[in-house]
Formats: C-alpha cells, structure tokens, sequence
C-alpha cells in the first residue's frame, strides 16, 4: 500500500474520532438553538384595526348641494336654466338670495343683459307675490368674448345670476309663488338660432 493511501486512510479515522463527532453534535445543536430562538415574524396589528371604522360623510357634491334647494329647470339641447331658493322657509322681515343659473353647451354662447337689439339679449324679469320684493339690480357674472369676427361679449358655460329678494316683516305665513321669466339667444361661431323664452317657477314658504 503506498504513503498516500496510508495518509488517507489515517484523516478518515481521526474525523470518526468520538471527540470529533461530539464537538460536530455541538455545533449543530447550537446552530439549531441560536435559530430557534429568533421570534416568528407576525405582522403587526395597529390598535386602530380592532376598533370599528367610523363613517365619516363626503365632501358635499353639488348634487348635494342642489338638493339643498328648491329648483325649476328647463331642460335644452344648447342651454339649461335653473332658478333656485333656499329650501328652508323663510321668516317675515328676512332676505334670501334668488340665483339663476344657465349651463351652456360646448362651442354655444348667449349674449349680455345689455346687448342690442333687445330681442336677442338675455332677458330675466322676475315676477313675485306681494309682501316680496326684489333688492337691487341682477349680481351678474363677467361676460367673456364671442367666437365670431365681431367679439361682442356673451356668457359662455355656466353664467349665474343672482338676486337679493326681502320678505316684509308684516307677510303671514304661508307658500307663496315665484316666479321668473327668461329669454336668450343661442349662437355658436357661425349660426344663431331663434330667441327662446322659459317661464320657471317656485313656491317658497314664509313662517
């Protein structure tokens, strides 16, 4: 047998040595111990998850705030109008504010209270119940530039109108009707089509 098969055969009995496998015993066990003792990672829960989620009510819409109104709309294929009032009755010797509101297509204008001719300017004549009376003139909304080559100025998108309306102190309670006449003009950059007239009402109560 030759010194290198002698030499291997001697490393092959040491490593069987008892001592030696005793001190691999160890090492494995305190390798398993150490890994063992690490914790389980568990998510945490927040303190938050076990109590019940509160509601919480969204932002007002303008659905909702619509729906805090009383209202009269005439439906158009270029222009839609709507007249609100609070929806809350109103006491003898208050005011509320009255607001019409035109929504206008894309690509569609009407024209200013001022235009001429009269006939195809906006129009609102308000007509109201005795004891209400209006205050002051229309708050109008700044008027933007037509398409057309003249630029005269016209309400484009949404225009609103408002109006402060007083209640004498000495009206009874009751319901009573409002009422508002309208009239515009509906032009897009190359045509405009006939004057339209809307009658849009309400009723408001007074206690």
């Amino acid at each position: 047998m030759s010194d290198f098969t002698t030499n291997t055969e001697s490393v092959f009995r040491t490593c069987l040595q008892p001592s030696v496998l005793w001190s691999a015993c160890i090492l494995i066990t305190v390798s398993g111990c150490e890994k063992s003792e690490l914790p389980e990672a568990t998510p945490e829960k927040s303190a938050d998850a076990k109590l019940p989620q509160e509601e919480t009510s969204p932002p007002p819409s303008d659905q909702q705030t619509q729906q805090a109104k009383l209202l009269d709309r005439s439906e158009g294929e270029q222009v839609t109008v709507i007249l609100e009032v609070p929806d809350q009755p109103v006491k003898a010797g208050a005011s509320f504010p009255l607001t019409v509101k035109f929504e206008i297509a894309p690509l569609w204008e009407i024209r200013t209270l001022d235009a001429q001719p009269a006939k195809v300017a906006t129009q609102l004549k308000l007509e109201l119940p005795d004891g209400l009376r209006s205050v002051g003139d229309w708050q109008v909304p700044s008027a933007g530039r037509s398409l057309s080559l003249d630029n005269h100025p016209v309400y484009a998108g949404e225009a609103e109108f408002r109006q402060t309306v007083q209640v004498d102190a000495d009206v009874k309670p009751g319901e009573y009707t409002l009422s508002c006449q309208v009239q515009y003009q509906a032009c897009d950059e190359q045509r405009c089509l006939s004057p339209v007239q809307k009658a849009l009402q309400l009723k408001l109560k007074v206690n």
